[in-house]
């Protein structure tokens, strides 16, 4: 959990500081002469950047510390930088103008155009600017396309400048936001933990329908697509609730991670048995009675070495994980038949006693056998014909 960056002195910013940060905002708060005094802690995730670093900053003018920090902080695209010049500019003028005895260390080199760009319009009060950020900063999975920025004077009670507010949104029509908001924000937040590739253990289950050309057959089109995308949302609602994440979709079946969180690898195994109980025991309910009956086979195995990231592009956002265990895993679904939940050695003894008992598992019972002898053939017997699973 990422500590609250410094809160400002001076009482009155600290309330306004105090309440853009319980509220999630992705913002800054300048005094009155245009210099940080606060930056919230999903205004450091945005930017990558750790809230401990953030004090560095403090005291530096918006224009300093951009010119300082142009790799992190700095540098919208060049249509950005033109209405910041436009309409920005002015606001600062108009609260530090040249007469002030701050007004070169707030503007720096720009202190000899400052005023005549100032001098072009009053200075708002009020002003919201589209910017874009050029591709180093989208690079570090923060913003990417347009963001809108808002700049808001506040004022003390008599009157006088007390500080500027900046608040940072992604610029999306309220409709959008409020579809992208009915996600799940565990979830999402899971998969923002996991921006940076790095090595991490994790759980790993693969679901497949069996026999599903001969139910394709069975079915009109309509029906299938409906068995397909209810057997989607099983996968998803199991892995999600059993504080998963799921992968990729390959038709008829799904893939998920249960990464290690806080250092518990049986909380992570544990998660992978649950959800790939839960999977098999809706699959019967995802046809009408009557119809063929519905089999999803599942693959469990522990990836210890895996290496666990992010991928933003294209208005996606997923999980992807690479490493060997992520083909074993795939190649004991493979093996498993009659919808079964077949789980490797090293998954389940990843499980505390306590967590076993739970689940119903005698690790010190469970009859394990290679998948070899459980008829792999091809790959299967190949890449993975000597782990040792047992049936769940």
């Amino acid at each position: 959990m990422d500590a609250t960056p410094p809160l400002p002195s001076d009482p009155r910013l600290r309330a306004i500081a105090e309440t853009l940060e319980a509220n999630g905002a992705v913002a800054e708060l300048y005094d009155r002469k245009w210099r940080i005094v606060f930056v919230t802690t999903e205004m450091c995730r945005m930017n990558a950047v750790p809230t401990e670093d953030v004090e560095e900053t403090y005291g530096l003018s918006l224009i300093q510390r951009d010119l300082r920090y142009p790799g992190i902080w700095g540098g919208p695209d060049e249509d950005s930088l033109g209405r910041f010049v436009e309409k920005v500019v002015p606001m600062i003028v108009g609260d530090v103008p040249p007469e002030d005895p701050d007004f070169g260390e707030v503007f720096g080199p720009y202190s000899e155009v400052a005023p005549q760009i100032g001098a072009a319009e009053p200075a708002p009060l009020l002003e919201t600017l589209p910017m874009r950020f050029p591709e180093r900063q989208r690079s570090l999975n923060t913003w990417s396309g347009e963001v809108e920025v808002l700049y808001h004077r506040t004022f003390d009670g008599d009157g006088s400048l007390l500080g500027i507010v900046v608040i940072y949104r992604p610029a999306l029509q309220a409709t959008l936001a409020a579809r992208l908001a009915r996600g799940e924000q565990e979830v999402l937040e899971r998969i923002g933990r996991l921006s940076e590739p790095a090595r991490r253990p994790a759980g790993i289950l693969f679901a497949d329908l069996e026999g599903s050309g001969e139910l394709s057959r069975r079915l009109s089109s309509q029906a299938y697509f409906g068995l397909i995308r209810s057997l989607t949302e099983l996968i998803d609602d199991s892995v999600t609730s059993n504080h998963g994440i799921t992968g990729k979709h390959a038709g008829d079946g799904g893939s998920a991670l249960f990464v290690v969180e806080d250092g518990d690898e049986g909380v992570a195994a544990a998660g992978a048995i649950r959800a790939a109980r839960a999977i098999r025991a809706g699959a019967d309910g995802l046809l009408a009675e009557g119809g063929p009956e519905v089999r999803v086979n599942i693959g469990l195995h522990w990836g210890a070495t895996l290496m666990v990231g992010q991928i933003s592009h294209g208005g996606r956002l997923e999980v992807t994980a690479l490493g060997d265990e992520m083909n074993e895993a795939a190649r004991i679904e493979a093996v498993a038949t009659g919808g079964a939940i077949l789980a490797s050695k090293p998954l389940v003894e990843r499980l505390e006693p306590d967590y076993a008992a739970e689940l119903d598992i005698d690790q010190h019972a469970l009859p394990y056998r290679p998948l070899s002898e459980l008829g792999a053939e091809g790959k299967a017997l190949r890449d993975a014909g000597t782990i040792a699973v047992a049936e769940l």
